[in-house]
Protein backbone atom coordinates (compact mmCIF):
# COMPACT_ATOMS: atom_id res chain seq x y z
CA UNK A 1 0.00 0.00 0.00
CA UNK A 2 1.37 3.40 -1.00
CA UNK A 3 2.00 5.95 1.76
CA UNK A 4 2.14 9.66 1.00
CA UNK A 5 3.69 12.64 2.76
CA UNK A 6 4.96 16.09 1.88
CA UNK A 7 8.57 15.36 2.79
CA UNK A 8 10.56 12.16 3.01
CA UNK A 9 14.01 12.20 4.63
CA UNK A 10 16.15 9.18 3.80
CA UNK A 11 18.62 8.57 6.61
CA UNK A 12 18.32 9.16 10.37
CA UNK A 13 21.90 10.28 10.99
CA UNK A 14 22.87 13.83 12.02
CA UNK A 15 22.04 15.33 8.60
CA UNK A 16 18.55 13.84 8.36
CA UNK A 17 17.71 14.48 12.02
CA UNK A 18 19.01 18.06 11.76
CA UNK A 19 16.82 18.70 8.71
CA UNK A 20 13.74 17.41 10.51
CA UNK A 21 14.42 19.29 13.73
CA UNK A 22 15.15 22.57 11.96
CA UNK A 23 11.88 22.22 10.05
CA UNK A 24 10.00 21.72 13.32
CA UNK A 25 11.76 24.78 14.66
CA UNK A 26 10.47 26.77 11.66
CA UNK A 27 6.96 25.30 11.91
CA UNK A 28 5.86 22.65 14.44
CA UNK A 29 3.23 21.51 11.92
CA UNK A 30 5.96 19.65 10.02
CA UNK A 31 5.69 16.82 12.53
CA UNK A 32 2.55 15.68 10.65
CA UNK A 33 4.01 16.24 7.20
CA UNK A 34 7.35 14.45 7.16
CA UNK A 35 8.74 10.95 7.60
CA UNK A 36 12.32 9.82 8.20
CA UNK A 37 13.32 6.43 6.77
CA UNK A 38 16.31 4.64 8.31
CA UNK A 39 17.73 1.41 6.88
CA UNK A 40 19.05 0.18 10.26
CA UNK A 41 17.98 0.31 13.91
CA UNK A 42 19.53 2.69 16.43
CA UNK A 43 22.07 2.31 17.91
CA UNK A 44 23.43 1.34 14.51
CA UNK A 45 27.08 0.58 13.61
CA UNK A 46 28.77 3.63 12.10
CA UNK A 47 32.42 4.02 11.18
CA UNK A 48 33.46 7.57 12.06
CA UNK A 49 36.16 9.44 13.96
CA UNK A 50 33.35 10.77 16.14
CA UNK A 51 34.71 14.30 16.48
CA UNK A 52 32.10 17.06 16.76
CA UNK A 53 33.60 20.53 16.32
CA UNK A 54 32.42 23.86 17.68
CA UNK A 55 30.32 24.50 14.57
CA UNK A 56 28.22 21.42 15.32
CA UNK A 57 28.01 22.16 19.04
CA UNK A 58 26.70 25.65 18.31
CA UNK A 59 24.07 24.27 15.92
CA UNK A 60 22.87 21.81 18.56
CA UNK A 61 22.74 24.59 21.14
CA UNK A 62 20.63 26.71 18.77
CA UNK A 63 18.28 23.73 18.40
CA UNK A 64 17.72 23.81 22.16
CA UNK A 65 20.17 21.11 23.28
CA UNK A 66 21.86 21.72 26.61
CA UNK A 67 25.63 21.32 26.48
CA UNK A 68 27.36 19.06 27.31
CA UNK A 69 25.18 16.32 25.83
CA UNK A 70 24.24 13.69 28.44
CA UNK A 71 26.01 10.76 26.73
CA UNK A 72 29.59 9.46 27.11
CA UNK A 73 32.14 11.73 25.44
CA UNK A 74 35.60 13.22 25.74
CA UNK A 75 36.17 16.93 25.39
CA UNK A 76 39.25 18.06 23.46
CA UNK A 77 40.61 21.43 24.57
CA UNK A 78 44.00 21.20 22.84
CA UNK A 79 44.06 20.15 19.17
CA UNK A 80 47.67 19.41 18.26
CA UNK A 81 48.53 19.76 14.57
CA UNK A 82 51.88 18.10 13.84
CA UNK A 83 54.28 18.23 10.92
CA UNK A 84 57.67 16.61 11.39
CA UNK A 85 58.84 17.87 14.80
CA UNK A 86 56.68 20.99 14.74
CA UNK A 87 53.39 21.36 16.59
CA UNK A 88 50.59 23.93 16.45
CA UNK A 89 48.16 24.13 19.38
CA UNK A 90 44.54 25.12 18.68
CA UNK A 91 42.68 25.56 21.95
CA UNK A 92 39.06 25.95 22.98
CA UNK A 93 36.67 24.91 25.76
CA UNK A 94 36.10 22.60 24.02
CA UNK A 95 37.54 22.68 20.52
CA UNK A 96 36.21 19.20 19.68
CA UNK A 97 34.05 16.70 21.53
CA UNK A 98 34.60 13.03 20.64
CA UNK A 99 31.63 10.66 20.80
CA UNK A 100 31.12 7.01 20.00
CA UNK A 101 29.14 7.59 16.84
CA UNK A 102 26.41 4.94 17.33
CA UNK A 103 25.60 6.49 20.74
CA UNK A 104 25.49 10.04 19.36
CA UNK A 105 23.21 9.08 16.46
CA UNK A 106 20.87 7.12 18.75
CA UNK A 107 20.64 10.06 21.16
CA UNK A 108 19.84 12.57 18.41
CA UNK A 109 17.21 10.25 16.92
CA UNK A 110 15.61 9.76 20.34
CA UNK A 111 15.47 13.51 20.92
CA UNK A 112 13.93 14.02 17.49
CA UNK A 113 11.19 11.49 18.30
CA UNK A 114 10.49 13.29 21.57
CA UNK A 115 9.94 16.48 19.55
CA UNK A 116 7.49 14.80 17.19
CA UNK A 117 9.62 13.48 14.33
CA UNK A 118 8.38 10.16 12.93
CA UNK A 119 11.29 7.78 12.23
CA UNK A 120 10.66 4.44 10.54
CA UNK A 121 13.56 2.01 11.00
CA UNK A 122 14.46 -1.09 8.98
CA UNK A 123 13.44 0.82 5.84
CA UNK A 124 16.32 0.33 3.43
CA UNK A 125 15.64 2.20 0.19
CA UNK A 126 15.80 0.03 -2.91
CA UNK A 127 14.63 2.37 -5.66
CA UNK A 128 13.85 6.01 -6.46
CA UNK A 129 11.59 7.20 -9.29
CA UNK A 130 11.28 10.94 -9.93
CA UNK A 131 8.16 12.24 -11.64
CA UNK A 132 6.70 15.71 -12.24
CA UNK A 133 4.64 15.63 -9.04
CA UNK A 134 7.27 14.17 -6.72
CA UNK A 135 9.28 11.09 -5.90
CA UNK A 136 8.32 7.45 -5.46
CA UNK A 137 10.54 5.63 -2.97
CA UNK A 138 10.52 1.85 -2.72
CA UNK A 139 11.79 0.07 0.39
CA UNK A 140 11.60 -3.62 1.24
CA UNK A 141 8.64 -2.69 3.47
CA UNK A 142 6.56 -0.74 0.96
CA UNK A 143 6.11 2.21 -1.40
CA UNK A 144 6.18 5.90 -0.43
CA UNK A 145 5.32 9.02 -2.39
CA UNK A 146 6.59 12.46 -1.43
CA UNK A 147 6.66 15.92 -2.97
CA UNK A 148 10.28 16.37 -1.83
CA UNK A 149 12.98 13.93 -0.74
CA UNK A 150 16.01 14.90 1.36
CA UNK A 151 18.89 12.49 0.76
CA UNK A 152 20.72 12.02 4.07
CA UNK A 153 21.86 8.45 3.41
CA UNK A 154 25.60 9.04 3.27
CA UNK A 155 28.47 8.73 0.82
CA UNK A 156 27.31 5.38 -0.57
CA UNK A 157 23.58 6.03 -0.38
CA UNK A 158 21.06 5.64 -3.16
CA UNK A 159 20.22 9.36 -3.34
CA UNK A 160 23.84 10.44 -3.90
CA UNK A 161 24.22 7.84 -6.65
CA UNK A 162 20.96 8.96 -8.26
CA UNK A 163 21.86 12.66 -8.31
CA UNK A 164 25.43 12.05 -9.50
CA UNK A 165 24.61 9.31 -12.01
CA UNK A 166 27.18 9.38 -14.83
CA UNK A 167 29.46 11.98 -13.24
CA UNK A 168 33.18 11.23 -13.28
CA UNK A 169 34.52 14.37 -11.56
CA UNK A 170 33.57 13.47 -7.99
CA UNK A 171 36.27 13.31 -5.32
CA UNK A 172 36.13 10.40 -2.88
CA UNK A 173 38.46 10.21 0.11
CA UNK A 174 39.66 7.04 1.85
CA UNK A 175 39.64 6.41 5.59
CA UNK A 176 40.95 3.61 7.81
CA UNK A 177 40.51 3.43 11.58
CA UNK A 178 40.92 1.19 14.61
CA UNK A 179 40.25 1.56 18.32
CA UNK A 180 41.86 0.10 21.41
CA UNK A 181 41.32 0.22 25.16
CA UNK A 182 43.20 2.88 27.13
CA UNK A 183 43.95 4.09 30.63
CA UNK A 184 42.13 7.08 32.07
CA UNK A 185 45.56 8.26 33.25
CA UNK A 186 46.93 8.44 29.68
CA UNK A 187 48.16 11.96 28.75
CA UNK A 188 45.55 12.54 26.04
CA UNK A 189 42.82 12.06 28.67
CA UNK A 190 44.43 14.13 31.42
CA UNK A 191 45.45 16.88 28.98
CA UNK A 192 42.18 16.81 26.99
CA UNK A 193 44.19 16.64 23.77
CA UNK A 194 44.05 15.04 20.31
CA UNK A 195 46.67 14.66 17.58
CA UNK A 196 46.42 15.36 13.86
CA UNK A 197 49.75 14.35 12.34
CA UNK A 198 50.40 15.55 8.78
CA UNK A 199 53.96 14.20 8.63
CA UNK A 200 52.86 11.27 6.38
CA UNK A 201 52.25 13.82 3.59
CA UNK A 202 55.85 13.01 2.69
CA UNK A 203 54.77 9.39 2.10
CA UNK A 204 52.13 10.14 -0.57
CA UNK A 205 49.31 10.59 1.94
CA UNK A 206 47.00 13.49 1.11
CA UNK A 207 45.74 13.82 4.64
CA UNK A 208 46.83 12.92 8.15
CA UNK A 209 47.06 10.35 10.94
CA UNK A 210 44.89 10.97 13.98
CA UNK A 211 44.79 9.87 17.60
CA UNK A 212 41.69 10.66 19.67
CA UNK A 213 40.67 9.73 23.20
CA UNK A 214 37.02 8.67 23.44
CA UNK A 215 34.57 6.54 25.39
CA UNK A 216 33.61 3.09 24.14
CA UNK A 217 30.56 1.92 26.06
CA UNK A 218 31.60 4.33 28.79
CA UNK A 219 35.18 3.04 29.10
CA UNK A 220 38.31 5.00 28.07
CA UNK A 221 39.71 4.08 24.65
CA UNK A 222 41.89 5.45 21.87
CA UNK A 223 40.84 5.83 18.25
CA UNK A 224 43.55 5.83 15.58
CA UNK A 225 43.08 6.43 11.87
CA UNK A 226 44.37 7.75 8.58
CA UNK A 227 42.51 10.06 6.23
CA UNK A 228 43.48 10.36 2.55
CA UNK A 229 41.63 13.06 0.59
CA UNK A 230 43.00 11.94 -2.81
CA UNK A 231 42.38 15.41 -4.26
CA UNK A 232 45.44 15.08 -6.51
CA UNK A 233 44.18 11.92 -8.17
CA UNK A 234 47.15 11.68 -10.56
CA UNK A 235 49.61 11.16 -7.69
CA UNK A 236 50.44 7.57 -6.59
CA UNK A 237 48.20 6.22 -3.85
CA UNK A 238 49.51 6.05 -0.31
CA UNK A 239 49.64 2.70 1.48
CA UNK A 240 47.14 3.45 4.24
CA UNK A 241 47.61 0.27 6.37
CA UNK A 242 51.38 0.79 6.31
CA UNK A 243 51.09 4.45 7.32
CA UNK A 244 48.62 3.61 10.08
CA UNK A 245 50.83 0.81 11.41
CA UNK A 246 53.98 2.94 11.37
CA UNK A 247 52.29 5.96 12.95
CA UNK A 248 50.85 3.83 15.74
CA UNK A 249 54.24 2.16 16.33
CA UNK A 250 55.82 5.61 16.79
CA UNK A 251 53.39 6.05 19.69
CA UNK A 252 54.12 2.66 21.20
CA UNK A 253 50.98 0.98 19.83
CA UNK A 254 50.58 -2.05 17.57
CA UNK A 255 48.06 -2.51 14.77
CA UNK A 256 48.20 -6.29 15.14
CA UNK A 257 45.08 -8.00 16.47
CA UNK A 258 43.03 -4.80 16.15
CA UNK A 259 40.00 -4.72 13.86
CA UNK A 260 40.81 -2.53 10.88
CA UNK A 261 37.83 -0.81 9.25
CA UNK A 262 37.57 1.54 6.29
CA UNK A 263 35.12 3.39 4.12
CA UNK A 264 34.99 6.04 1.37
CA UNK A 265 33.92 9.65 2.01
CA UNK A 266 32.18 11.75 -0.61
CA UNK A 267 33.90 15.16 -0.45
CA UNK A 268 32.49 18.65 -0.72
CA UNK A 269 33.36 20.60 -3.85
CA UNK A 270 31.62 23.83 -4.87
CA UNK A 271 31.01 22.21 -8.25
CA UNK A 272 29.11 19.27 -6.75
CA UNK A 273 25.51 18.66 -7.75
CA UNK A 274 23.54 19.26 -4.55
CA UNK A 275 19.98 19.02 -5.85
CA UNK A 276 17.68 18.16 -8.72
CA UNK A 277 13.93 18.87 -8.84
CA UNK A 278 12.17 17.27 -5.84
CA UNK A 279 15.44 15.85 -4.41
CA UNK A 280 18.24 17.52 -2.47
CA UNK A 281 21.30 16.13 -0.70
CA UNK A 282 22.60 16.80 2.79
CA UNK A 283 25.48 15.53 4.93
CA UNK A 284 28.02 13.15 3.40
CA UNK A 285 25.70 12.63 0.43
CA UNK A 286 26.26 16.31 -0.43
CA UNK A 287 29.93 16.32 0.59
CA UNK A 288 32.07 16.22 3.74
CA UNK A 289 34.85 18.66 4.63
CA UNK A 290 37.76 17.85 2.26
CA UNK A 291 40.51 19.10 4.59
CA UNK A 292 39.86 16.90 7.62
CA UNK A 293 37.09 14.63 6.35
CA UNK A 294 34.87 16.14 9.05
CA UNK A 295 31.29 15.00 8.63
CA UNK A 296 29.17 15.43 11.77
CA UNK A 297 29.18 19.22 12.17
CA UNK A 298 28.74 19.86 8.42
CA UNK A 299 25.87 17.32 8.44
CA UNK A 300 24.10 19.33 11.13
CA UNK A 301 24.77 22.50 9.15
CA UNK A 302 23.40 21.04 5.91
CA UNK A 303 20.19 20.23 7.77
CA UNK A 304 19.77 23.85 8.82
CA UNK A 305 20.14 25.10 5.23
CA UNK A 306 17.99 22.32 3.73
CA UNK A 307 15.14 23.08 6.13
CA UNK A 308 14.97 26.68 4.88
CA UNK A 309 14.96 25.54 1.25
CA UNK A 310 12.24 22.94 1.86
CA UNK A 311 10.11 25.48 3.73
CA UNK A 312 10.45 27.96 0.85
CA UNK A 313 9.67 25.28 -1.73
CA UNK A 314 6.31 24.55 -0.12
CA UNK A 315 5.52 28.21 0.52
CA UNK A 316 6.00 29.03 -3.18
CA UNK A 317 4.92 25.64 -4.62
CA UNK A 318 8.23 25.55 -6.48
CA UNK A 319 9.97 22.21 -6.11
CA UNK A 320 12.83 22.83 -8.53
CA UNK A 321 15.13 23.47 -5.53
CA UNK A 322 17.28 25.48 -7.91
CA UNK A 323 18.34 27.98 -5.23
CA UNK A 324 19.75 25.35 -2.85
CA UNK A 325 23.30 25.67 -4.19
CA UNK A 326 23.34 29.47 -3.90
CA UNK A 327 21.86 29.50 -0.40
CA UNK A 328 24.18 26.70 0.73
CA UNK A 329 27.39 28.30 -0.58
CA UNK A 330 26.48 31.71 0.89
CA UNK A 331 25.59 30.26 4.32
CA UNK A 332 27.84 29.92 7.37
CA UNK A 333 28.32 26.26 6.48
CA UNK A 334 29.14 27.14 2.88
CA UNK A 335 31.86 29.56 3.96
CA UNK A 336 33.24 26.96 6.36
CA UNK A 337 33.42 24.28 3.66
CA UNK A 338 34.73 26.62 0.96
CA UNK A 339 37.63 27.76 3.17
CA UNK A 340 38.57 24.19 3.95
CA UNK A 341 38.20 23.13 0.32
CA UNK A 342 40.65 25.87 -0.79
CA UNK A 343 43.22 24.92 1.86
CA UNK A 344 42.87 21.23 1.02
CA UNK A 345 43.00 21.84 -2.73
CA UNK A 346 46.39 23.56 -2.52
CA UNK A 347 47.76 21.95 0.62
CA UNK A 348 47.37 18.35 -0.46
CA UNK A 349 48.81 19.10 -3.89
CA UNK A 350 51.90 20.76 -2.43
CA UNK A 351 52.20 18.71 0.76
CA UNK A 352 55.07 16.64 -0.67
CA UNK A 353 57.29 19.76 -0.35
CA UNK A 354 58.88 20.11 3.10
CA UNK A 355 59.68 23.76 2.33
CA UNK A 356 56.02 24.51 1.65
CA UNK A 357 54.87 22.62 4.76
CA UNK A 358 57.32 24.39 7.07
CA UNK A 359 56.19 27.75 5.71
CA UNK A 360 52.58 26.71 6.22
CA UNK A 361 53.27 25.59 9.81
CA UNK A 362 55.03 28.88 10.56
CA UNK A 363 52.01 30.83 9.33
CA UNK A 364 49.61 28.50 11.15
CA UNK A 365 51.50 28.84 14.42
CA UNK A 366 51.38 32.64 14.18
CA UNK A 367 47.63 32.62 13.47
CA UNK A 368 46.95 30.17 16.32
CA UNK A 369 48.79 32.43 18.78
CA UNK A 370 47.09 35.62 17.59
CA UNK A 371 43.56 34.24 17.11
CA UNK A 372 41.07 35.53 19.69
CA UNK A 373 40.16 33.07 22.42
CA UNK A 374 36.86 31.40 21.42
CA UNK A 375 33.73 31.45 23.55
CA UNK A 376 33.57 28.67 26.13
CA UNK A 377 30.78 26.28 25.12
CA UNK A 378 31.09 24.03 28.18
CA UNK A 379 30.92 25.19 31.80
CA UNK A 380 34.05 25.14 33.95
Amino acid sequence: MEKSCDLLIIGAGPAGISTAMHLLQLNPGWSERLLVLEKAVHPRPKLCGGGLTRLGLQILRDLGFALPLPIPHERIEDVRLIYSRRMIHVRGKPQIVVFHRPELDAYLADQARRRGVKILENQGVEKLVLEDQGVFVTTHEGLYHSRVVVGADGSKGVTQRYVNKGRTDKRVARLLEVHNSASQAAPLFTEHAAYFDFTPLANRLQGYFWEFPFRLEGEPAFKYGVYDARLASWRPKANLPEILSRSMAERGESLEKLKLEGHPINLFNPGNCFAIPHLLLVGDAAGADPLFGEGIAPALGYGKVAAKIVQQAFEHADFSLRNYRQVLLSSQLGGYLLRRWKVAWWGYRLGWSSVYMHLLWTLGDILARLWPKPEALYPG
